[in-house]
């Protein structure tokens, strides 16, 4: 398979940030019909599965067919008859000649399963990370990465609620740069290397709906690396984004007791992180493994932090998980997390 080269990957950063705008367009019209609750209890909208499908045959038609890892399949609003008709409508609007076969393709090939490890390029996609907050009003985030041989090459996120509207875009090893979502400059984003004061806030993210043992637990953190803690609330990648932004020092995501996060919840948002200098791993230090197909099945958790906070951050939520008996990695280090 060709690799990809820097025209085409800009290609790919143009079609991301036309496809946030049109989500946050499509969000002013948003009808009830058009939200649908999961089995799992979460959310998910037509314009989730429209965007998915317009990325995706763009996608397709651009590099060929390449394996994908998306979130939306057609379950997502199988049998809910008027969220299809405004899918529908939605896909009529924004590109004419997707009709019903194309619908089906890109719902259907989203679904890799297992390793990634021998593939050269794999699509990682969530259409809208945080629909909640879609829903809401709140942080959420078009999210589109490509893997190759299990390791995040390329990644484009759109941020309409971060600085006024960004789309952060990276390439391994050229940095990561942020420009307006409504046009202008690139700039590179880099974050604060510059430790901490004595005193000075921590400021952690926490979900938008963070529940009160949520938030007393984010304050620990500062606490226990002797800092008072500053919130900071955003869900999705976006919260990886606040880092990346220098509105935020950390952002995690725990396991847990879970089967592990899904990789399109944070792929990109590693590469991204990455490239701008910012601590990205896990509890023990080591790396986080996108490779392991749909979900981080080898991770503890995903920590993304400026300021040289990585490290302190990693052994207070060790510690947290070896008492709370979740811990899976804690026997040893792993590779060790990179900076950018």
């Amino acid at each position: 398979m060709r690799s990809t080269d820097a025209a085409e990957f800009e290609s790919v950063a143009e079609l991301m940030r036309e496809a946030t705008l049109l989500a946050v367009a499509a969000r002013r019209e948003l009808p009830a019909h058009a939200i649908v609750q999961k089995p799992d209890g979460s959310l998910v909208t037509a314009v989730d599965v429209a965007l998915q499908v317009l990325i995706l045959n763009e996608l397709e038609q651009r590099f060929g067919a390449r394996p994908v890892i998306a979130e939306e399949d057609a379950d997502s609003i199988g049998g809910k008859e008027d969220a299809q008709a405004h899918c529908r409508a939605l896909l009529r609007q924004w590109r004419p000649g997707l009709g019903d076969r194309e619908i089906a393709r890109a719902l259907a090939c989203g679904g890799l399963e297992g390793s990634t490890r021998d593939l050269d390029a794999v699509w990682v996609l969530d259409p809208i990370d945080g629909t909640q907050g879609y829903v809401d009003g709140d942080h959420w985030c078009p999210c589109l990465a490509l893997l190759s041989r299990g390791e995040p090459v390329f990644a484009v996120n759109g941020h309409p609620s971060v600085l006024g509207g960004v789309l952060l875009v990276a390439e391994r090893g050229s940095g990561c740069w942020s420009r307006p979502l409504k046009g202008g400059d690139a700039k590179r984003a880099m974050v604060s290397q510059a430790p901490l004061t004595p005193g000075e806030p921590m400021r952690l993210v926490a979900p938008a709906r963070a529940t009160a043992s949520q938030i007393a637990a984010r304050r620990s953190v500062g606490e226990s690396i002797g800092h008072p803690c500053t919130l900071v609330h955003s869900d999705s990648q976006a919260k990886y984004a606040h880092v990346i932004a220098g509105l935020a020092d950390v952002a995690y995501s725990r396991r847990g007791n879970g089967p592990g996060k899904y990789v399109w919840d944070h792929a990109g948002a590693v590469l991204l992180a990455r490239e701008a200098g910012a601590w990205v791993g896990d509890t023990n230090e080591g790396e986080v493994d996108c490779s392991l197909g749909r979900r981080l099945g080898g991770n503890d958790a995903v920590i993304c932090a400026a300021r040289d906070l990585g490290p302190q951050v990693a052994a207070t939520l060790a510690e947290r998980d070896i008492a709370e008996g979740t811990s899976r990695n804690s026997a040893g280090h792993g590779e060790r997390a990179r900076h950018g």
